[in-house]
């Protein structure tokens, strides 16, 4: 099931929702940081410049002026005139209307101004604000436990592998890892990292995060001391 952009009521209700409500006005200045849509989703930058509800924001994915609020929303939790002008998080809790009847959900993707709404029944929905009302912010989530090995056998890297990986490429597929006692941070294009454990068997490494073991990272440890992964070979460049 599907609601949205692509439905005729969906239409219907954003044309009538743009002939009556007020302009979006938004209160960002320069220097603040701020969310931009990419095309790795949602990332953060800096605002240099401002041009009424047009921001042009420094980030890793480039400089670009972006208008609010498709394009920019603030960093921090979201306030009600966010939400009035169609900023949701992941995991918020809502009620979503389907086929006229108000249900309960929880958002669990983002995709500009439109959001997949996980329902009862183990069914979905496509909504855009004008089909969401808020009810409450995400359940704090249960903080996973580190430190266990993800597969037998495993051990933590230590100072077995240390310095900065990258694969030579460019473009989507291209990605940075620095080793650093027994961690890993991994950044992708856009400059967004994350810190993951990192285990090895002496032939193989694999890069953790405590409670998700379904985004593991698995890399083979090649004879001239490059990496296999997913995403192509990378190489050590520096320390």
């Amino acid at each position: 099931m599907r609601l949205g952009p692509f439905s005729p009521i969906s239409v219907l209700l954003l044309v009538f929702a743009w002939s009556t409500a007020a302009p979006a006005q938004s209160s960002f200045k320069v220097g603040d940081r701020v969310q931009i849509s990419s095309p790795w989703g949602w990332i953060e930058g800096t605002v240099t410049r401002v041009n009424g509800n047009s921001y042009f924001v420094h980030s890793g994915a480039g400089d670009a002026w972006k208008s609010y609020p498709d394009e920019v929303r603030g960093t921090g939790p979201q306030t009600s005139q966010d939400r009035t002008n169609g900023h949701y998080q992941l995991h918020d809790r809502v009620k979503v209307n389907v086929q006229g009847q108000w249900v309960d959900g929880e958002i669990i993707t983002t995709m500009g101004s439109d959001y997949q709404v996980k329902l009862a029944g183990s069914r979905e929905a496509w909504a855009n604000a004008s089909q969401l009302r808020f009810v409450g912010e995400a359940k704090a989530p249960a903080v996973a436990k580190g430190g266990q090995p993800p597969a037998p056998g495993m051990i933590p890297c230590g100072s077995k592998l240390q310095g900065r990986y990258s694969s030579a490429g460019g473009g989507f597929g291209m990605f940075t890892v620095i080793f650093n006692s027994g961690k890993a941070t991994v950044t992708d294009p856009s400059g967004q990292g994350e810190v993951l454990e990192c285990w090895t068997n002496g032939s193989k490494v694999i890069l953790h995060k405590p409670g998700a073991s379904n985004q593991d990272m698995p890399m083979d440890i090649n004879n001239d001391g490059t990496l296999d992964t997913p995403l192509g070979e990378i190489r050590k460049k520096g320390n």
